[in-house]
């Protein structure tokens, strides 16, 4: 964090580490399926840095991730007054927020870009919240300034959270890895090449997945860590990893 690299390597060490994906907005179920999208296209010009989903019993959260740099500022020198790279991240929180406020771009995005991942078919039902992260900065420019503490929680709401960099490596014996993926015309393409958990196997509609061969490698090689019966007779997996597709990073 202390080296002044361009967004995208952070977003590829982010990538690499998953564990240093945000958990904000995560409900009792986790992270569904412990899958994190990157540069989940929503319009042209229009693709959040990463993208996750996570549930309760009764509801959604669909939670929107964008990342700046540990050297982007919030603060000019020496003042209170909001840094334009601050200005910037919230503007572009603001466009998707303007983005969701067409009804036809919610519909699209939920039955549509994400159906896939949004199953059990019982909870399709239930009301999804959009929500957002901005990761900005360091914590020494307001760490121990309550002024600027202030300022910052001032420009957060109910269904936005900022943190800064520093809290990404936080407690990172609490988080596990997820599968990134990314969504390519009528499939699910998940580019991690090791075995997390088999729940997205056993409950997505395995033909509209694909991995590439290092994972599926891996999930067999980690028979022993299946944990979903079929009705079928077997392991879950046992039938539906035959169906799932294969993809070339």
């Amino acid at each position: 964090m202390d080296e002044a690299h361009p967004e995208q390597v952070y977003q590829r060490y982010m990538e690499d580490h998953t564990v240093l994906i945000p958990r904000e907005f995560v409900q009792n179920h986790g992270i569904h399926f412990d899958l994190v999208f990157r540069k989940l296209s929503l319009a042209k010009d229009y693709a959040p840095d990463f993208f996750y989903l996570s549930k309760s019993s009764a509801d959604w959260n669909l939670i929107f991730v964008e990342i700046e740099k540990p050297q982007s500022r919030y603060f000019k020198n020496q003042s209170n007054d909001l840094h334009p790279d601050f200005l910037a991240g919230l503007d572009q929180i603001a466009r998707w927020r303007a983005w969701f406020d067409n009804p036809a771009n919610v519909t699209g995005f939920i039955d549509g870009t994400i159906a896939p991942v949004r199953v059990p078919e019982s909870m399709k039902r239930n009301k999804c919240h959009i929500k957002y992260v901005l990761v900005h900065g360091r914590r020494d420019e307001f760490e121990g300034n309550e002024l600027r503490r202030g300022l910052i929680r001032a420009r957060e709401a109910d269904d936005f959270h900022i943190i800064s960099f520093d809290s990404l490596a936080e407690a990172l014996h609490t988080k596990s890895p997820l599968y990134l993926c990314v969504r390519k015309n009528e499939h699910v393409e998940i580019i991690s090449s090791k075995f997390i958990d088999d729940s997205v196997f056993s409950w997505m509609d395995p033909t509209q997945l694909k991995i590439v061969d290092e994972l599926r490698e891996d999930i067999i090689r980690n028979k022993s860590r299946w944990h979903y019966h079929s009705t079928k007779g077997g392991m879950m997996l046992d039938h539906s990893l035959p169906k799932v597709g294969r993809c070339v990073v």
